[in-house]
């Protein structure tokens, strides 16, 4: 087996434990057991079963937390499997929002090419890699799980990604670009060219976005808005909001009640 390991468990939403590769020649076997976070296996040849259901290359499989399981390659065709283990509060908000598994944990892997460069990549690192790194690669690797009509630049999805399971925190641009490693130039470029914004413009339009949500749909108070949208003070959050909008975020509620009401 090959594997790249975290060094380190950096302070995230979402961490990654290590890729592996099982290139396994003859009848093997895991389980019946449980594991602690979620791994997604890929087969990359041959078949095998996972909880009695045959896995055929170019699918895959998600194992969630204490799910009991068990799994093992066909006797006629081993397989040689891809893995991802990773955990942390964001992990299933991440298996939600880009893997289309149906109820046996199984789902289609239709990025073959993809995936086999993303491996390469991958395994061209040591086998010790710091956890912002691996995080950088899992990002990219959900990019390719992202369900959108186009097909859009890597990175600009992997930053997407990143963006939509981190606005939540104080993130900066410099993050985001670290965690893909790329420089901060190469990410802005890639965002103007691509989306036709600035990163920091694109953070800034995904908090204010949600916010207007939760002002049109909650009972919120202004605080809690603010802290779920990546603002650790209030009046920080207003003076955005006001400067975005034209409007505080009160008036802005107020605004979207009398509007409401006025369709009752």
């Amino acid at each position: 087996m090959r594997y790249v390991r975290a060094m380190d468990i950096p302070d995230e939403r979402l961490f990654v434990g290590g890729f592996g590769v099982e290139d396994i020649s003859e009848q093997a076997h895991w389980g019946r057991g449980c594991r602690d976070g979620y791994l997604i296996h890929y087969v990359l040849e041959g078949e095998g079963f996972f909880n009695a259901h045959r896995v055929r290359e170019h699918q895959a499989f998600l194992i969630k937390p204490e799910q009991l399981h068990e799994y093992h390659s066909s006797a006629d065709k081993p397989w040689k499997y891809f893995w991802v283990s990773f955990a942390g509060d964001g992990a299933e908000e991440v298996c939600n929002r880009y893997i289309s598994a149906d109820e046996t944990g199984i789902f289609d892997v239709p990025f073959k090419s993809e995936l086999l460069s993303f491996v390469d990549m991958v395994f061209s690192e040591p086998e010790n890699v710091s956890g912002t790194k691996l995080l950088g690669y899992f990002y990219l690797l959900m990019s390719h799980h992202a369900r959108e009509p186009e097909k859009k630049n890597p990175y600009i999805s992997a930053a997407e990604v990143f963006i939509k399971m981190n606005y939540q925190r104080k993130i900066t641009v410099t993050e985001v670009a670290e965690a893909l490693n790329i420089s901060d130039r190469y990410l802005y470029n890639l965002f103007v060219e691509h989306t036709g914004v600035s990163p920091k413009k694109y953070i800034c339009d995904i908090r204010l976005n949600r916010a207007k949500a939760m002002l049109e749909r909650t009972t919120c108070s202004i605080g809690e808005i603010a802290r779920t949208v990546g603002f650790e003070n209030v009046l920080d959050f207003s003076r955005f909001f006001s400067k975005s909008i034209g409007l505080s975020p009160s008036e802005y509620r107020k605004d979207h009640l009398r509007i409401g009401t006025s369709h009752n």
